[in-house]
């Protein structure tokens, strides 16, 4: 029985605790810089919000062109009753209606409707009326006026969202990089710890034979706690950027990543100059063509503070026709001119105008400077581009040749010309090459990107 009891007791604790094969390894995800750049555009939760207010505003665009399609309505009333108490009557009735609005002013309707009498004859109406706008010009109706505002809001998120797009690339570059290279730090920090802890061995044999100081050696031993820190804190660091970095990419933070490090091309010269680098910013700006945009919404608003103040004329015509009882008909013509003139609004309307042109003014201004901002900023960029560009030649050329140094130290170090602690020295410069590498090729990238976005391309 105790045996039994035993088991039961161990079995209940293995059910409790939770299994070991449950117990599921962090997802490990390995990316290139391009994957990473594609896994953000897909997942990062800034671009899905403005994708979905893209929609949003597309919606609303949908929604102001449809005053501009046709329109068509039923009504019936199949159960109705007329009459008194003691004799209702059924007289059930039925109904059409369709209408047009179209962009110059044009107003289309038609109604049908019939009914059943009480000698249950059945009664048909017919009319067809048609309003066209005349003056102020009909383009600035405000039905149109809406309309093309929406798709000018429209555009300005399109364009909002491409730029978002382009800096989402360029801090994923950066994140990216800013990774490698603090991957690359941590291990010439630990080049430095193993230098650290040779000296202090060296120190502490000193120290036992005499020939080193209580002060030699405590110097020895700080300079290797200040090693270990700088491993830590490296360590931190990079934990720090991995987490950014897996937010920027819409990436689980659980989960664990490797960046791969792609071999970089010789970087190519620019295909274009300065001069033509300018006009293409002017034409393809993004900040450009939003600014364009609100220009032409000034206008639009403009326009429509015109139209309020200023008389209306409609024509409008109409033909009806109505079947009677006795199997009479009638029929009847109708045309008119609609005039609306506003006499006093106490100067609001004149208020609204000045407004209006207030306001167009500054955007055409704003404009005009971003203009300037933007010639001086595609300068500015074309000549850091071509700088980072020289100085990424020589880092390559430096590495090279730190590369090529180590490989012979280490053929040195198996013939026993030189020792480890030599070796540990050109392994330590040729890291600090490679750091020095991936920090000029950051730098020519974002440059790059910064170019290429200046320019109003797509990085």
């Amino acid at each position: 029985m105790k045996m039994r009891a035993a088991f039961l007791v161990v079995g209940s604790l293995f059910l409790l605790s939770p299994p070991a094969w449950s117990a599921q390894p962090p997802i490990k995800i390995k990316l290139t810089l391009s994957e990473s750049i594609k896994q953000a555009l897909d997942h990062n939760l800034d671009i899905r919000i403005a994708e979905i207010q893209l929609e949003e505003m597309e919606s609303k665009v949908a929604q102001s062109e449809a005053s501009f399609k046709p329109k068509l309505n039923l009504d019936l009333a199949p159960a109705t009753w007329a009459g008194k108490l003691d004799s209702l009557h059924y007289e059930p009735q039925a109904g059409l209606t369709a209408s047009l609005l179209t962009e110059r002013g044009t107003t289309y309707s038609l109604a049908l409707e019939q009914e059943q009498g009480e000698d249950e004859r059945i009664n048909t109406s017919l009319s067809f009326i048609l309003t066209q706008k005349i003056l102020p010009f009909p383009r600035v109706d405000s039905s149109y006026l809406a309309l093309k505002k929406s798709l000018l809001s429209s555009e300005q998120e399109r364009l909002t969202l491409e730029d978002e797009r382009n800096s989402l690339k360029l801090e994923v570059t950066v994140g990216f990089y800013d990774i490698l290279k603090q991957q690359k730090e941590i291990e010439l920090k630990g080049l430095y710890l193993d230098q650290a802890r040779e000296d202090l061995l060296i120190v502490k044999d000193k120290f036992e034979n005499q020939s080193a100081s209580d002060l030699d050696l405590l110097s020895a031993q700080v300079e290797v706690a200040n090693a270990e820190e700088a491993i830590l804190q490296g360590e931190d660091d990079l934990f720090q950027y991995s987490g950014e970095f897996k937010d920027l990419l819409g990436i689980d933070s659980e989960a664990q990543i490797e960046l791969i490090g792609e071999s970089h091309p010789e970087p190519e010269p620019l295909e274009l100059n300065l001069g033509d680098a300018v006009k293409e910013a002017l034409a393809n700006r993004l900040e450009i063509k939003r600014q364009k945009l609100t220009a032409n919404q000034s206008e639009l608003d403009l326009a429509l503070a015109k139209s309020k103040r200023s008389p209306s004329l409609n024509l409008s015509g109409g033909y009806s026709y109505t079947e009677l009882e006795d199997d009479k008909e009638e029929d009847e013509y109708e045309a008119s001119l609609i005039f609306q003139i506003p006499l006093v609004d106490g100067g609001e309307s004149k208020a609204e105008i000045e407004e209006a042109k207030s306001r167009l003014k500054e955007t055409n201004l704003n404009l005009e400077k971003l203009k300037r901002d933007t010639r001086a900023e595609v300068r500015s960029c074309f000549l850091d581009l071509e700088q980072k560009l020289r100085k990424i030649e020589l880092l390559r050329l430096s590495q090279n040749w730190s590369k090529k140094d180590f490989e012979i130290a280490r053929r040195r170090l198996s013939g026993g010309d030189i020792t480890q602690s030599d070796l540990r020295e050109k392994e330590i410069g040729f890291k600090e090459a490679q750091i020095d590498y991936l920090d000029g090729v950051l730098d020519y990238e974002t440059a790059r990107s910064t170019f290429l976005k200046s320019l109003g391309r797509k990085l």
